[in-house]
């Protein structure tokens, strides 16, 4: 009888363990193969029982918080040097071990956010067999966050802040294997080339979605109270109020019905096939929202809200296709947009690298590129990676992301992690005088001017018409612009003002980096 009290009581005992393990549960992002930014408070976070004392043990540390009455739990890791030796994080509810998780660095932490080219695959780039074949750096890990949650409706999934990211989503070591089958082009070399030159482990936190605008990135309130997104929000009230569902539905299911007879009608005739993702499922009309799922606040509750309190160094950004509609309005959106990104990081000087638009022939897109350069010039930390003499005339999706990763790559060596030795800050426009028949440009550059083949993509305005100077010439870290006509006053200057500029790319630093476009205009000559 004595023993079987005794067995009863251990299995009681061992139901009670159990059940205390149950309850502690952390988000998916503090998993194996993690890495967490160095020199930093480090949050982590969770749930437990109510009131339960948690404890965290870290690389010799040992933290420790109480749960509140919802379970919930937060504390931080004093700041930490980089490692690459792959450790244990062990985490107690009530002195009892709840969770372990393995082969944790600790390194840089970037997060990864934009849409479409952003999510460009590495297997698209150039050399791609040979990228791939060569990345296997275990100190490279990257959060993926790839998988797409099923979403057909803004009042469903998303229409809330969600605790945690989406099942599948998961940590993966660098590998040829996972940079074929999951990594994305940018943001994979850019943390190639950080670790590279820093020699301490690196993380990507990919978020980006095809397709998507900033607002879908917002919190419900920045997008109803802010004035920052006003003119996106109103454009989208408007649409909703005009949105025919069945209509859309209808053509969506044409579309489908003829896809195939497209397809071998452009084979035949040798021409571009249509896009299969113009009819995939995803592309499927919603009953309540013309934007399906990059409808307003619908990303940032699935994919930010859950990580927001991640302790990452900085972050890098490939968007503003989905956006070049809102030129007059697009330098007010995407500085509002930066700084609420900074604020749910908790970090109001949060490093923010971006892409420029590359040259397309997207209607606006020359415009756009002077607004996104106009927020960097005004925005602290905040530093745009020039990619004129890139892209594709009729692709929206270039394939020579390289040089576009490479040169985030050197803007975070140079201006976040300072190092003199890197340039990566190409020539800008200073200043310009006018000067009768001649207009001398100024650039901020570190180094020598040179021109790539003849000087090309500079106009001059004379008489209110856009004009070809009669010369273009370098003198020191300025360009001379001369006028055809000596009795002809020049009243402006602009370079790479077109969409597609790729042709017109003439001015470069003599470290190979392009000059940045520009558009100068006085009231001389009217």
């Amino acid at each position: 009888m004595h023993i079987k009290i005794v067995k009863l009581f251990v299995l009681s005992l061992a139901m009670f363990v159990c059940d205390c393990f149950a309850e502690l549960r952390m988000p998916r992002i503090f998993s194996n193969s993690m890495i967490l930014q160095r020199e930093e408070k480090v949050n982590i976070w969770g749930w437990a029982d109510a009131n339960a004392k948690v404890d965290v043990e870290f690389a010799g540390q040992k933290v420790s918080a109480i749960a509140d009455k919802n379970g919930r739990w937060k504390l931080s890791l004093n700041p930490m040097k980089a490692s690459t030796q792959g450790r244990e994080m062990r985490i107690f509810e009530n002195g009892v071990l709840g969770k372990t998780i393995k082969n944790i660095l600790v390194g840089e932490v970037w997060i990864a956010g934009g849409q479409s080219n952003m999510a460009f695959g590495l297997t698209g780039v150039k050399d791609s067999k040979e990228i791939i074949a060569n990345a296997n750096n275990s100190l490279i890990r990257y959060f993926d966050q790839g998988y797409q949650p099923p979403m057909n409706s803004i009042n469903g999934l998303g229409k809330d802040s969600l605790d945690d990211v989406q099942k599948g989503c998961r940590w993966l070591v660098c590998s040829p294997t996972n940079a074929q089958y999951s990594f994305k082009a940018v943001p994979y070399i850019f943390a190639r080339e950080v670790a590279k030159k820093l020699n301490v482990p690196v993380a990507i936190i990919y978020t980006a979605i095809p397709g998507t605008t900033m607002t879908a990135w917002i919190p419900r309130n920045d997008f109803e109270k802010n004035p920052a997104f006003e003119v996106p929000k109103k454009n989208f009230e408007r649409r909703l109020k005009a949105y025919d569902y069945q209509k859309e539905l209808a053509k969506f299911e044409e579309k489908v019905r003829t896809y195939p007879a497209r397809v071998a009608k452009a084979k035949a005739e040798g021409k571009k096939i249509p896009p299969a993702w113009t009819v995939a499922k995803e592309m499927r009309p919603w009953k309540d929202s013309p934007d399906k799922r990059t409808s307003p606040v619908l990303l940032y509750n699935i994919r930010i809200y859950p990580i927001k309190d991640f302790t990452a160094r900085g972050i890098i950004w490939y968007q503003g296709e989905s956006d070049s509609q809102f030129v007059d309005a697009f330098q007010t959106y995407f500085k509002g947009f930066i700084e609420v990104w900074r604020k749910e990081f908790n970090k109001p000087d949060m490093p923010f690298l971006f892409v420029e638009l590359p040259s397309y022939s997207g209607k606006t897109w020359h415009k756009i590129r002077l607004k996104q350069q106009a927020v960097a010039d005004s925005t602290k930390n905040v530093y745009m990676a020039t990619t004129t003499d890139t892209g594709e005339k009729n692709d929206i999706h270039p394939n020579d992301k390289l040089p576009v990763a490479e040169r985030l790559a050197k803007l975070a060596l140079a201006n976040v992690y300072k190092f003199k030795d890197v340039r990566a800050n190409a020539p800008k426009l200073s200043s310009v005088s006018y000067n009768e028949n001649s207009a001398v440009v100024k650039f901020n550059t570190d180094g020598r001017l040179a021109f790539k083949g003849k000087p090309r993509g500079f106009e001059i305005c004379v008489d209110g018409n856009w004009i070809t100077p009669a010369t273009a010439e370098i003198q020191g870290k300025s360009v001379v612009l001369v006028a055809p006509e000596k009795s002809a006053k020049i009243s402006g200057v602009r370079y790479l003002y077109t969409p597609w500029a790729k042709p017109l790319v003439s001015l470069y630093d003599e470290t190979g980096l392009p000059a940045y476009s520009f558009f100068n205009k006085t009231k001389r000559g009217k």
